[in-house]
């Protein structure tokens, strides 16, 4: 899922149109809409202009950088070296200065995504991890993981030797409408050592986990 944050009405309509040709498409209007669907929907890209209502894309990007990795591709007519700089800084994937083509957007859309969630089997031990369908594997025969543990299984792995704060890994694994909970992250983490080896995961004592295995 794509998300399309641009306050230009006609700009937006002709991304949104060209776009959902191709991808399942979202779009926003403003800063604060952007930042709401980025919390609610489990979004793969977002195309974020900079000049927006509300809340500017930089502020936005930084944001969203406190509780998801989610590329960011910033669209603006802003093109001095010290705001693309600031573009890159704030969480920014990519940078493309307005007026742009529809065909250069879609191969730096397809580069990045091809980049960030082409198909990985990461081997872990003697487990082999398949980042796509979220699947663990020894020995060829497939080990139970609940959804959750799936998908802190993943997050890790995409972090690897990286400290990752409690209410990153809260925001990462739970749906917006779901009521994160810490005790039951506590177990996942335990199940998950308990298959993978309790030297895989380091505790951060008051800041969360760092896996290394």
């Amino acid at each position: 899922m794509i998300l399309i944050v641009e306050d230009d009405k006609d700009l937006n309509d002709t991304l949104y149109d060209f776009l959902s040709e191709k991808f399942e498409v979202i779009r926003a209007y403003d800063g604060e809409e952007a930042l709401k669907l980025a919390y609610e929907k489990n979004i793969d890209l977002i195309i974020l202009d900079v000049k927006l209502p509300k809340i500017d894309g930089f502020s936005v990007a930084s944001e969203i950088r406190k509780f998801k990795t989610t590329p960011i591709i910033f669209l603006t007519s802003l093109d001095s070296q010290k705001d693309v700089e600031k573009g890159f800084l704030s969480g920014g994937d990519d940078y493309i200065k307005k007026p742009f083509s529809l065909k250069e957007l879609f191969f730096r859309i397809e580069a990045i995504l091809k980049r960030v969630y082409k198909s990985k089997k990461v081997n872990i031990k003697e487990f082999v991890f398949d980042m796509d369908s979220l699947e663990l594997f020894k020995d060829d025969e497939k080990i139970h993981l609940k959804t959750k543990e799936a998908k802190l299984l993943k997050l890790f792995l995409t972090k690897k030797n990286q400290i990752i704060t409690k209410d990153e890994i809260l925001n990462e694994i739970y749906e917006y409408e779901e009521t994160p909970n810490e005790n039951s992250l506590r177990t996942f983490i335990r199940d998950i050592r308990h298959i993978l080896g309790t030297d895989v995961i380091e505790t951060i004592k008051g800041v969360g986990y760092k896996f290394v295995g």
